[in-house]
């Protein structure tokens, strides 16, 4: 009886670290498919959105650049303020300058960019669903220089990336 108490305070203790380590890792198991699944549909809708660049131009002023983007994947677009749109264009003297524009839904300003028409934008309004198109307005400042070859980059929330060269204004 003497040996008995303690080991069963022992053995109890021992079932009850087996348990806890057990729902520790049942737990953890858990969390790690929970993170599977996300990450598959996430990499899902990655591969089912593309995006083409239909045409790229720059105004007289060189200050404003318009890029015209289809949708040609199965996923829609509907986040543009989670888009990204890097330029690297050449100024007036030959300066290069390499910038990320943030996304405004107001009115366009120095170093920024908004969408503009929306083509065969029959389904939602707004979102840029398979077969329709939008214009990304651009406002670099300083001006695009003159006879120059210049590059965007347009970046979707999911991580597709779509990329076009522009000219500089005629």
């Amino acid at each position: 009886m003497e040996n008995g108490l303690p080991a069963l305070l022992i053995a109890a203790i021992l079932m009850l670290s087996t348990v806890l380590m057990a729902r520790g890792g049942f737990l953890g198991a858990d969390a790690i498919g929970q993170s599977l699944r996300t990450s598959q549909t996430s990499y899902a809708q990655q591969n089912r959105t593309e995006l083409a660049v239909t045409s790229a131009s720059t105004d007289a002023t060189g200050a404003n650049v318009t890029i015209t983007v289809r949708n040609d994947g199965q996923t829609p677009v509907a986040d543009f303020s989670m888009m990204d749109v890097v330029v690297q264009y050449f100024g007036v003297g030959g300066a290069r300058y390499d910038k990320w524009l943030p996304y405004t839904a107001g009115p366009l300003a120095s170093d920024t960019w908004t969408t503009g028409t929306f083509t065969n934008d029959l389904f939602e309004p707004g979102i840029l669903n398979t077969g329709e198109s939008v214009e990304i307005l651009i406002r670099v400042n300083p001006v695009v220089a003159p006879a120059t070859t210049n590059l965007a980059v347009i970046g979707t929330e999911k991580g597709v990336t779509v990329q076009t060269y522009f000219p500089g204004p005629p």
